[in-house]
């Protein structure tokens, strides 16, 4: 296996970083002045985890490109992080809210589209009630809380390296043994988050029973693969296992599907036929329009709808939950946009990505592996899969390119990205993740692999 040396990766991170402020003056004018009144600069501030000096201002987004205030064109294979993932300003998306803006954006009242969408996620997603939310942090908080509610238990169990939103409840890990509030969460939180969460490794099914056994346990959240620490799949039979698991001990299954619905028009949820109490669907359900929706089985919507007066379940939902805007979204979204002739495009051209990918690694003897799930693709710097958010998390001593640096990033991932950016390629900045969108072209794929080529031969030269 080749070995890249840290000080090749330096030298040509250094050239990178300079190239890129040289060729950004707006953005970086626009960064500075915003300092003066945006915390960090700008409106949110993940906006800052993209690498380089400062964040690229965007001027518009059409398709599966980015402009940008300097003039630089750019692919985007990030897609607001899936929030996007089927491209930029979608007609039947933008028509429908366009449509709909003169009429109200807001009424906290329903309106018939809510009765499309509802039928319309009850037939695809196999769950007989639905609500609407604005993202899915709210939308799993409400799952949460319903659980609770219906099994009359406050714990949670998550999987080690998850991410299901800003919860207390989800930001959480192991460390050496001992469940720890995730160091990146801001606040005073409970001294021992075990007072509110349970943590366990992916598909270590002992673990899975040992945890539930108890029967104290309100519910697992869980991704049907995980994302965030890169694609990890479950082992062949975990899904059945789960799902046993939690119908034996009284737990709901709430499975978050908002970075999967890359596998399918139903998620992997519809892919893998799995069975979950509740799921969730946020970011792409309305095309990047600010919109989540939840769903809960028949025994669920029946204890709720018992509870009296229903409307004054407090803590669930809010204000604009269900506003009319978003659910013009969410009904056009599911009826033009997230479509199998779609993912028929999407996936194809996902594979090929994955195989050129590939191939990149091979002929350079790289100890890299590539990772496809349906049409979200990445790279990862370590020989093999990991099995588990412990075995993605942890970091190789002996291997320079692979430390962290200010808790996002190792020097690599760094100058992969603003090599990239740097000639009109843009991947999610939380890791190598691309995303294929319908509008994305097999001539796309081709600039990406290319690119990538020559970033890493110029490495390994």
């Amino acid at each position: 296996m080749v070995s890249i040396e840290s000080s090749k990766i330096n030298g040509i991170l250094e050239r990178e970083e300079s190239r890129y402020v040289a060729e950004r003056p707006k953005s970086q004018a626009l960064f500075e002045r915003g300092k003066k009144s945006l915390l960090g600069g700008v409106p949110m501030t993940w906006m800052n985890v993209w690498p380089g000096a400062f964040p690229i201002f965007v001027k518009e987004g059409k398709g599966t490109y980015l402009t940008d205030v300097d003039g630089h064109r750019y692919l985007d294979l990030c897609l607001g992080d899936t929030g996007s993932m089927f491209g930029y300003s979608q007609t039947a998306v933008f028509e429908a809210i366009k449509d709909q803006l003169p009429k109200g954006m807001a009424h906290m009242l329903p309106t018939e589209d809510s009765i499309w969408v509802g039928e319309e996620l009850k037939r695809r997603f196999k769950l007989p009630y639905w609500q609407i939310a604005m993202t899915a942090t709210d939308a799993n908080r409400f799952a949460i809380k319903v659980a609770r509610e219906v099994t009359r238990r406050k714990l949670v169990l998550v999987y080690n390296g998850c991410y299901h939103g800003s919860l207390d409840e989800t930001l959480v890990a192991i460390f050496e043994g001992i469940t720890i509030n995730n160091p990146y969460n801001m606040g005073p939180l409970f001294d021992s988050p075990e007072q509110m969460t349970r943590v366990i490794e992916f598909n270590d099914i002992d673990a899975l029973e040992k945890a539930l056994s108890p029967q104290d346990i309100a519910c697992v959240l869980a991704e049907p693969a995980m994302t965030d620490v890169g694609i990890i799949l479950p082992d062949p039979g975990y899904h059945a296992a789960l799902r046993d698991l939690t119908r034996r001990f009284g737990t709901m299954l709430i499975i978050d599907e908002t970075h999967c619905l890359c596998g399918g028009p139903a998620g992997l949820t519809g892919e893998w036929g799995l069975e979950p109490d509740m799921l969730v669907l946020g970011k792409a359900i309305a095309a990047g329009f600010p919109a989540a929706v939840f769903g809960f089985n028949q025994e669920i919507g029946d204890k709720l709808n018992a509870r009296i007066p229903w409307q004054n379940f407090f803590g669930f939902g809010g204000t604009l939950s269900g506003n009319a805007t978003a659910v013009a979204a969410i009904k056009a979204t599911l009826e033009h946009v997230i479509t199998q002739s779609n993912y028929d495009k999407m996936i194809p051209l996902a594979q090929h990505l994955a195989e050129g990918i590939g191939k990149i690694i091979k002929d350079a003897d790289l100890p890299w592996y590539v990772a496809r799930l349906g049409c979200r693709v990445e790279f990862r710097f370590r020989a093999t899969p990991p099995k588990n958010g412990a075995e993605a998390l942890e970091e190789d001593a002996s291997n320079e390119v692979d430390l962290l640096v200010d808790g996002l990033t190792g020097p690599l991932e760094k100058l992969i990205h603003i090599y990239l950016a740097n000639r009109g390629i843009l991947l999610s900045p939380y890791h190598d993740m691309a995303l294929i969108s319908p509008e994305t072209t097999s001539d796309d794929v081709d600039y990406y692999i290319k690119t990538l080529a020559e970033c890493v031969n110029e490495l390994i030269a």
